[in-house]
């Protein structure tokens, strides 16, 4: 840790920023996402300013232990048996779920320490904000419950890769990590998944979850489509690539006006189009629905816009590369690509870096904007425009034929 006089210098200009913070939020004044971000890195950058090693590997060692008494109480079904507003005494909790009440409580006050459950008196426990979501089935369980079950496994075989297959960048759809992990090197992650309809589910659910993360909108004016497709009844307007239940296919349309979502084609694998013709709404159903794999042909033509969103995180850098030469093969000459993807700083901030760790044992990556010129300058693209979000270092990269 810094001297006690830098440190204390750090936290008197943090606890003025948390002062000003707590009087917008005094004022009635609702945080907006941003916000909330900043207050979040304002504390962290408390916690960092105070932390010694010793801090962190206590911090480290009750996040591995936390999310696996999670787990348990998930696959147990307890905290779906906690009422959602007052508490329930252990023995109850443990008859219900058919457990001994011992164990039960063991791991419930782990999250009562943690402060995600509390204790009232010596024997009930209740729900806090934090739990409630891991009551039910919901996106943001499903996401929590995807990276658990998926990656959890994964990072414990790392080393045992490594040792296999060297210390090198892993990329390419075989030979995952993942792969690895399964026992089944010689299959794609794809493949592997397809064989587990139940981890395929959860991983459905959590794609709402997974798209909020990222922003949809307002950082890319599609204005410029609207007076081209009066020029041409006929041509598709917006074709999106690997698009999942068209979230952003559809606020793309609501942002402009004057793009018909009926000119637009959302394509994606065959059981998520199959998804989205059964649970769609009506607005996305009227989309042209096409069951695609971007590894092959680009089927559709000639369209004005191609868009491709976090697609190509999931791939290494050839693949990336072959993927959007087939799209690019599809093109007219005056077609436009967007990329809208991470791209992230050197180095990334926490989050895309945690993805990136996490991406690597699939083989794929994030990228910085150096990479994104390199990979679209070999499939014969050349980048027109990139056009930052203000949020989770997103942005849209904008490429035309070269």
């Amino acid at each position: 840790m810094a001297s006690d006089t830098s440190v204390a210098d750090t936290l008197e200009t943090l606890a003025a920023k948390l002062v000003h913070q707590a009087k917008g939020l005094r004022d009635g004044n609702s945080a907006t996402p941003q916000q909330h971000e900043d207050l979040v890195d304002t504390l962290k950058r408390v916690q960092d300013a105070v932390y010694l090693p010793r801090d962190d590997l206590a911090a480290m060692q009750m996040g591995f232990v936390t999310a696996a008494a999670i787990r348990l109480l998930v696959h147990w079904k307890v905290l779906e048996k906690i009422p959602d507003t007052g508490s329930i005494p252990y023995e109850e909790l443990a008859t219900q779920v058919g457990g001994d009440v011992g164990i039960i409580t063991r791991v419930c006050w782990l999250l009562v320490a943690a402060g995600l459950l509390v204790q009232k008196g010596t024997d009930r426990v209740a729900h806090t904000a934090r739990t409630r979501l891991f009551a039910g089935v919901n996106p943001l369980r499903a996401l929590w419950l995807m990276a658990y079950d998926e990656y959890v496994p994964v990072l414990l075989a790392m080393p045992r890769y490594y040792d296999v297959y060297g210390i090198k960048e892993p990329t390419g759809r075989l030979h995952t990590i993942k792969a690895f992990t399964e026992g089944s090197p010689d299959l794609t992650v794809g493949e592997i998944m397809s064989r587990h309809p139940e981890r395929t589910a959860n991983m459905m659910i959590s794609m709402s979850a997974m798209a909020s993360q990222y922003p949809h909108t307002g950082f890319y004016d599609f204005g410029w489509v609207v007076p081209k497709a009066a020029e041409d009844a006929t041509r598709p307007l917006i074709v999106d690539i690997g698009g999942a239940k068209g979230w952003t296919l559809q606020a793309i349309c609501q942002e402009t006006p004057g793009i018909p979502i009926s000119r637009c084609v959302l394509q994606d694998l065959p059981g998520v189009i199959q998804m989205v013709q059964t649970v769609g709404d009506e607005d996305i159903r009227s989309a042209q629905l096409m069951a695609i794999d971007f590894h092959k042909e680009q089927p559709v033509k000639g369209a004005l816009v191609y868009m491709i969103r976090r697609v190509l995180r999931d791939f290494g850098d050839d693949e990336c590369v072959s993927i959007l030469q087939h799209v690019v093969a599809a093109m007219a000459p005056d077609s436009k690509l967007l990329i809208a993807d991470t791209v992230t700083g050197n180095p990334p901030s926490w989050f895309p870096a945690m993805v990136d760790f996490l991406l690597s044992a699939i083989g794929g990556k994030e990228r910085i904007e150096e990479d994104f010129r390199k990979i679209t300058e070999r499939a014969g693209l050349k980048i027109t425009g990139v056009h930052y979000s203000d949020k989770a270092e997103f942005a849209m990269i904008e490429c035309e034929k070269t």
